[in-house]
């Protein structure tokens, strides 16, 4: 593909992105795969062409708000401060496989671009204005660096599947088959590779003996310190990977049951299970969880609760989800987080731990959500780190307090937060 070509298909995909709501690591594989006559490297250099456009979408919506045009998926692409209009004239020319000449609005537009000077916040965290207000709440004195982190590109962290293998085993496969591996700074079960490899061509994922999983997951489910032998529920499953790791923790012995009120999700995860090795998870239908709920009441050693939540913590690895993201609707998603904490807490037996996670940075669905169960349920109270990790994470940086807040700047990770409550009265203490 020549330049002219590349640049097209970026524009393509970049327009199929905005108009459909997609995600953009589907769009990309379509267009991928209906694009035969693409080598690897086109492939590659149009995907980085795109992301590019994605990482910077604030500062381009800025720039083209600034010069007062109306944002297309083409002036989202040239809104590039670094290269210059007559660069972008020489590549839209027309030619076959190129795209369309430069309008006259186009180039006046391209012509107006201002200095990045004084972009707000916004703009520079790559976030709609509203967002950027709800995440330097967050991150306060930090917000800039935390943003950056947010904004740049998420490695690919596995986890070993400790009933098949362990982790120095998986990282010596690895490097033999030339992949470049090390061990994440906090999970015991966690291994990062720096760059995207296929990992349904290798024998390692094939044979369960990895999933991916970014580190910060790993550790909100090690925080459930699932055991052999106990009952366990993750009642917000979806396509299980919380529950992979549950199941080997618990060695496959007891009882662990995956829930999830969307059918197509906890489909996914029957695979997953036959892959992993893993016997002793109950798969439960959607539309089964009232009958869960009654079934198990007061009667469950741990119960998971990774809520469904605005996402803003893997935005790193979605960067056009920011932009769907809609805080009118918080008040709704807080409001089903608080229906699933106390349908949780009925689950629970006296003694016994319930674990509540998002993937978010926003306060609203952390810290606040946490306050707010405490608060209207007497029966629990916060279990300090230290405790809840047991013997699993040593790092003193991750047993300090009683709520877990990873970023992906000081930390590494996705954007997560996790708190783990034990529900007082009588029975063995978790």
């Amino acid at each position: 593909m020549t330049p002219a070509a590349r640049l097209a298909a970026s524009i393509e995909i970049i327009a199929e992105i905005l108009d459909r709501a997609a995600a953009a690591d589907r769009v990309v594989a379509e267009w991928q795969r209906r694009s035969r006559y693409a080598g690897a490297k086109d492939r590659r250099a149009v995907a980085e062409q795109v992301y590019a456009v994605l990482r910077e979408q604030g500062m381009r919506r800025w720039r083209v708000q600034q010069a007062g045009a109306e944002l297309t998926p083409r002036l989202l692409v040239f809104a590039d401060a670094a290269t210059p209009l007559h660069v972008w004239r020489q590549l839209c020319d027309g030619s076959r496989y190129a795209p369309p000449p430069i309008s006259e609005d186009e180039a006046a537009a391209l012509s107006r671009l201002p200095s990045d000077e004084d972009a707000p916040l916004w703009a520079r965290g790559n976030l709609p204005p509203s967002v950027a207000e709800m995440v330097q709440r967050a991150f306060g004195a930090d917000t800039e660096m935390e943003l950056a982190a947010l904004n740049g590109r998420a490695p690919l962290d596995l986890r070993v599947n400790t009933l098949k293998t362990n982790r120095a085993i998986v990282l010596e496969q690895l490097q033999a088959d030339g992949i470049t591996a090390a061990i994440t700074p906090f999970s015991p079960l966690g291994i990062r590779i720096p760059e995207r490899v296929r990992l349904e061509m290798n024998d390692l994922y094939r044979d369960g003996l990895i999933e991916p999983q970014d580190e910060a997951a790993q550790l909100a489910g090690l925080l459930v310190d699932a055991r052999p032998g106990e009952v366990v529920v993750d009642l917000c499953a979806g396509a299980g990977g919380k529950t992979l790791l549950l199941a080997a923790c618990m060695r496959n012995q007891g009882e662990l049951h995956a829930a999830d009120n969307d059918q197509r999700r906890i489909d996914r995860l029957i695979p997953r299970l036959e892959r992993a090795g893993v016997r002793n998870v109950t798969v439960h239908p959607a539309d089964a969880m009232p009958d869960l709920l009654r079934k198990l009441e007061g009667q469950v050693d741990r119960v998971l609760l990774d809520v469904p939540c605005s996402g803003s913590g893997t935005w790193r690895r979605n960067p056009e989800a920011r932009w769907r993201y809609d805080p009118a609707s918080l008040d709704e998603v807080l409001r089903r987080q608080r229906g699933l904490l106390a349908d949780g807490a009925r689950l629970v037996r006296p003694g016994g731990r319930l674990v509540y996670a998002t993937c978010s940075i926003l306060p609203a669905e952390n810290g606040e959500q946490a306050d707010w169960f405490l608060n209207h349920h007497g029966e629990f109270t916060a279990l300090p780190l230290a405790e809840a990790w047991g013997a699993a994470i040593t790092d003193s940086r991750m047993r300090s307090g009683t709520r877990l807040s990873l970023t992906p700047y000081r930390h590494g990770t996705d954007g997560f937060f996790a708190a783990a409550f034990r529900r007082t009265g009588a029975g063995v203490a978790a």
